[in-house]
């Protein structure tokens, strides 16, 4: 507890020390302009006169230098990453190798003898000029804030556009194809039509934006923030979204065949009539996701959430969902035809009216199941728990039933002609006559 306590009251001192030094430098440029190598972060230097000032090396960082008048002055190899540089005057001013990510340069004035690096300069002109050209292909934009600009059908192909900020900006009908996004932000951004073909957008982030009908097609969204984006009909087959991050995202009848999924956050996520055949969903979480009508033909669902998922009139023929627990998960008219559900635990799954022709339920768990009307024609239910499950009516034409637990189920007009059935438990069945099964 003493050792906690002494170890808060030094580092209380320690902020305490770093703020005195901080405050020291500001005065210290404001009386005499000379503050080389000073410690300026976060600070509040809005409007302050800092003509000719010696800033060389100097930590700028964050800091608000909005309308400074900055003529003149000496800033080589500062760092003024994310500070605020709208409406300064910076005529004459000499920026040579000065770090300038993430800076906003709205209004800033500079002059021809202003010395800026090309990649900054080219920055500087497209926040506060009309682009006359919309061919920025391989343009070098990383780090740059480009916050609102209107970039709407400019082409940005092959672009590296690393660690930037296109946050509120007009986007729609624009080239990404193979442009480097990674770390990128594009919040709340209008994307619609916009192609992304073969980018990399790891890390970036894509949160609340308006994709409607873009191309995001054989692109890198691993570790991506998609979170509330809008992607209705849009392609983004054979991508990498590893472990991104779709909450409660709009991806209707959107294409996402051949994606990789793998541990990837769908929460609550609105999948309807999506395309995800042959998409794997390994350890995806989908809980209260919407997917009705959606197609996962031979997709793969290992470790997968469902809890509380909607998947009425689902296609998962020849999915993957062996040993996966879906117990109580509305499967209504699902198509589950080749369905691999080995070891599957379907215990009071609503399976009414599924077709599973063909599916492999070897040691399933169907206790309590509703399989009213189920398909089950050829099926393998060597094995399965089927106690207390109800088949009335359910088909289960040359279905492998032998060891199965059909202990107190509903068979009552259910098909079971050409089943295979040794030793299977029927101890308390209503079978198809009506008659009790014998223990």
């Amino acid at each position: 507890m003493k050792s906690l306590l002494l170890s808060l009251i030094i580092s209380s001192l320690l902020v305490s020390t770093a703020e005195a030094a901080k405050t020291s430098h500001i005065l210290k440029l404001k009386e005499t302009r000379q503050c080389a190598e000073c410690d300026l972060e976060d600070a509040n230097l809005k409007q302050a006169f800092l003509q000719k000032a010696n800033l060389r090396t100097a930590n700028l960082k964050d800091a608000n230098l909005n309308g400074a008048d900055l003529r003149g002055a000496f800033l080589q190899k500062a760092d003024l990453r994310g500070a605020d540089l709208r409406n300064a005057k910076l005529e004459d001013a000499n920026l040579e190798g000065a770090k300038l990510d993430g800076a906003m340069l709205k209004n800033t004035v500079i002059s021809d003898r202003t010395v800026i690096e090309r990649k900054w300069l080219e920055v500087f002109r497209l926040v506060n000029t009309q682009v006359s050209n919309p061919d920025l292909s391989g343009v070098d934009l990383a780090g740059a804030n480009l916050n609102g600009l209107d970039l709407r059908n400019h082409n940005l192909e092959g672009a590296n556009l690393q660690n930037a900020t296109l946050e509120q900006a007009l986007l729609s009908g624009a080239n990404f194809n193979r442009a480097n996004l990674q770390e990128t932000s594009f919040f709340i951004s209008d994307l619609r039509n916009t192609s992304f073909r073969e980018a990399n957008l790891k890390k970036g982030s894509l949160q609340a934006t308006d994709l409607r009908g873009a191309n995001l097609s054989h692109t890198n969204l691993s570790r991506t923030n998609l979170s509330s984006a809008y992607l209705e009909g849009a392609n983004v087959s054979n991508s990498n979204l590893d472990n991104a991050n779709l909450a409660s995202s709009i991806l209707r009848e959107t294409d996402l065949s051949q994606a990789q999924l793998r541990n990837a956050n769908l929460f609550t996520a609105d999948l309807r009539k999506a395309d995800l055949s042959g998409v794997n969903l390994r350890g995806a979480n989908l809980r209260g996701a919407d997917l009705t009508q959606t197609e996962l033909e031979n997709g793969i669902l290992g470790g997968t959430k469902l809890d509380g998922a909607i998947l009425r009139e689902m296609k998962l023929n020849g999915a993957n969902l062996s040993r996966l627990n879906l117990s109580n998960v509305d499967f209504n008219g699902v198509n589950l035809s080749n369905a691999n559900l080995r070891g599957t635990n379907l215990s009071g799954a609503n399976l009414s009216q599924a077709i599973l022709d063909g599916a492999n339920l070897e040691g399933a768990n169907l206790s309590g199941a509703n399989l009213h009307k189920a398909i089950l024609d050829s099926a393998n239910l060597l094995e399965a728990n089927l106690s207390k499950a109800n088949l009335s009516e359910a088909n289960l034409n040359k279905a492998n039933i032998t060891r199965a637990n059909l202990s107190e189920a509903n068979l009552q007009r259910t098909i079971l002609s050409g089943i295979r059935l040794e030793f299977a438990n029927f101890c308390g069945a209503i079978m198809p006559n009506g008659s009790k099964g014998k223990c």
